[in-house]
């Protein structure tokens, strides 16, 4: 089993676990998680909805954060911030591509920084 988790934050929650599900297909071993939507099932994130997952995934284990846009990021940031004992690091690059990358990396027991560099590789936000 790897030591990184792959959370996914998206507006949607269907957005969210449909990726979720399409990642845990390239290696089942690795750990992805989904946060979707806001607390009344519209469209939108909340850190209220994301500090739960982090609660769920174990202390040992580090965490890879890939976002859709915008405030989903804010988002990601202010739970890094409320878990400085935890490693927890977010992406720029795209949610799926870059999102499969990092599954199969985190499978082939590359550790946090490794499977960050290897998702990242030749991806920017905005290009």
């Amino acid at each position: 089993m790897s030591n990184v988790t792959i959370l996914l934050l998206s507006h949607v929650e269907e957005l969210a676990r449909g990726a979720s599900r399409l990642l845990s297909e390239a290696n089942a071993e690795v750990e992805v998680m989904a946060v979707g939507g806001s607390e009344d099932g519209e469209i939108g994130t909340s850190v209220d909805r994301i500090t739960p997952v982090i609660e769920r995934i174990g202390e040992q284990k580090e965490i890879l954060v890939f976002y859709d846009i915008g405030s989903a990021k804010m988002n990601a940031e202010i739970v890094q911030e409320m878990y400085p004992d935890r490693t927890i690091e977010i992406s720029d690059a795209p949610l799926i591509e870059a999102g499969y990358v990092a599954v199969i990396t985190a499978g082939l027991g590359s550790n946090l920084q490794e499977v960050k560099e290897k998702a990242e590789a030749g991806y920017k936000k905005g290009r």
